[in-house]
Parts: C-alpha cells; sequence; structure tokens
C-alpha cells in the first residue's frame, strides 16, 4: 500500500484516489512525498554525516547553496539526536560502527534532508 501511495509501483489492476488534507492529490504528490523503504539504504564505509551530505549532494536541486546542504545536514542530525555519533563510520557485520537505531535514523534522515511535505516510513522500528 505504502509503494503504491508514494507512486512507486504500478497501479495496474486498482482504482482509487489519493486525497492529502482533503483534496485530491496534486499530479506533483510524488515530488512532495518522501519514502523510507523497510531495508536499510545506506553506505555502510562512510559516517552518518557522509551519508546525509551524499544524500544532499546526489538528490537536492542544483539551486541549493553548499552552504545550505551543510546546514540541512547539521540540522537533521540534531533533529534526529545523531550528534554523538554522526563521525562514526556506520558499520558493517564485521566493523562494529553505529547501533540499529541510529543507523535506522540516519537513513530517515537521508530523505529529511529533501524537506518534503509527506514521509512514508515502511516498518521504521524493525
Amino acid at each position: 500500500l505504502l509503494d503504491i501511495l508514494a507512486h512507486r509501483k504500478d497501479r495496474h489492476g486498482l482504482s482509487g484516489q489519493i486525497f492529502v488534507d482533503g483534496s485530491p492529490a496534486p499530479s506533483s504528490f510524488k515530488y512532495m512525498v518522501g519514502y523510507v523503504v523497510q531495508d536499510d539504504i545506506i553506505s555502510e564505509t562512510l559516517t552518518i554525516r557522509e551519508n546525509l551530505m551524499f544524500s544532499a549532494n546526489i538528490r537536492l536541486p542544483r539551486d541549493i547553496s553548499h552552504v545550505e546542504r551543510i546546514e540541512r545536514v547539521i540540522r537533521v542530525i540534531s533533529d534526529l539526536g545523531l550528534e554523538s555519533c554522526a563521525d562514526t563510520t556506520v558499520g558493517t557485520e564485521f566493523i562494529r560502527g553505529v547501533s540499529g537505531g541510529e543507523r535506522k535514523r540516519a537513513c530517515i534522515g537521508m530523505e529529511l534532508i529533501l524537506a518534503r511535505k509527506i514521509f512514508f516510513l515502511d516498518e521504521p522500528t524493525t
């Protein structure tokens, strides 16, 4: 259901409308939505700060300055309580890194960087 609402899967065979605040979703709806998938998509060899900066650099519009990108990263780190581990490597099953909760919050942060109006999180606590 989340995949369909976020316009990530073909709605073939389905019918209905998506409403946002009581009104039909605009045609630009998919650009208003941030989506965090169930499985963490994050570079395990980078720090949390580096992952957030990478997300900002490849996903934000080019007209957003480097300074604004850095400010967004700092704000997201603070908002998610990641200050104490921001410069820690995420880690792998073989290399110790951040906790599972910190890892999940970093994945959420990679979407928060985009400052979307709506966020869908697929099983954020598993």
